[in-house]
């Protein structure tokens, strides 16, 4: 390979790799536009998940007060959130009438496994993976919490 085809590769490379956290941090912001509501997410939720295997967002005012309280149990336990989410998902489960009562709802146990989707009908697994997985993971968990603490 020449000098110049070398050197092309090498600026294109650059100018590849310096663009990727401008894409990142796009992305964070197209998440929390989607959920950040409640409202129904418009088509920008649909393909911004790639790394959460290509599902689209539900909107969070559609997945369930149970399937929020069992997303924000899953976030706390696996350090997405801090300690603060544990007393909204307190105050969540009183709503559901208490632990017991909500392990009869699907949605709660969904979200105890990591899956946000509840009775929206577009489910999202959360967590695991790779880097940026995980920081859509840490986004949706933020802003999960966020709608819980409105639900009170």
């Amino acid at each position: 390979m020449s000098t110049i085809k070398r050197q092309a590769l090498a600026i294109l490379l650059l100018g590849c790799a310096a663009s990727m956290p401008a894409a990142q941090a796009q992305l964070m912001d197209s998440i929390k536009g989607a959920l950040g509501n409640g409202q129904q997410s418009s088509g920008s939720g649909g393909s911004l998940l790639g790394g959460l295997g290509g599902a689209s967002l539900p909107s969070l005012g559609s997945v369930g007060t149970g399937n929020i309280t069992g997303v924000l149990a899953y976030c706390a336990q696996n350090n997405y959130l801090g300690g603060g989410a544990a007393s909204i998902k307190d105050k969540l489960l009183g709503k559901l009438g208490g632990e017991q009562q909500a392990k009869s709802d699907p949605g709660y146990l969904e979200g105890l496994s990591g899956i946000l989707g509840g009775n929206s009908g577009k489910k999202v697994e959360l967590g695991g993976g790779s880097s940026l997985k995980q920081q859509i993971t840490e986004k949706v968990c933020d802003q999960v919490l966020q709608y819980g603490q409105s639900l009170l």
